[in-house]
């Protein structure tokens, strides 16, 4: 029974070892991009991922999307749209751990995204740098 108990133990170390490294490493960007999407329309909305820079805008992403969208959803609907964009900047510094008592990093500006609205579903970059283009697309199902 002992040796069982040890060997579970050292099965689960060892997997435990290879899949958590100790530290907060999720980074919750695709969460922030489906709040920002569903406090900017009502109905079914999904943000979508898109890379930064590309030559597809975010109205042709969300059209190509449009039967795993209205899959997804298991809904009525026929038509998918962009409504919205949104862009997360990546690069920026992390917030110290949360101590019991005081936050050292309290009033500290270090996280940037931004909206752009329907105006930005067309956007398309033409060179090799993201520049403010959107890295999250906000589809609708309707």
């Amino acid at each position: 029974m002992n040796i069982q108990i040890s060997i579970l133990s050292v099965f689960v170390y060892v997997l435990l070892l290879k899949t958590y490294d100790g530290k907060l490493t999720y980074n919750y960007f695709d969460e922030m991009a489906q709040s920002f999407c569903a406090g900017h329309n009502y109905g079914v909305v999904m943000a979508i991922r898109r890379n930064c820079p590309s030559r597809r805008s975010c109205n042709a992403i969300c059209a190509a999307k449009r039967v795993d969208i209205l899959y997804t959803h298991h809904i009525n609907k026929s038509r998918v749209s962009c409504y919205a964009v949104y862009k997360i900047r990546k690069n920026f510094k992390k917030l110290q751990d949360n101590p019991r008592r005081s936050q050292p990093d309290a009033e500290r500006v270090i996280f940037q995204s931004s909206g752009y609205g329907k105006g930005g579903c067309a956007q398309i970059e033409k060179g090799r740098r993201c520049g403010p283009g959107p890295n999250y697309c906000c589809c609708n199902a309707f």
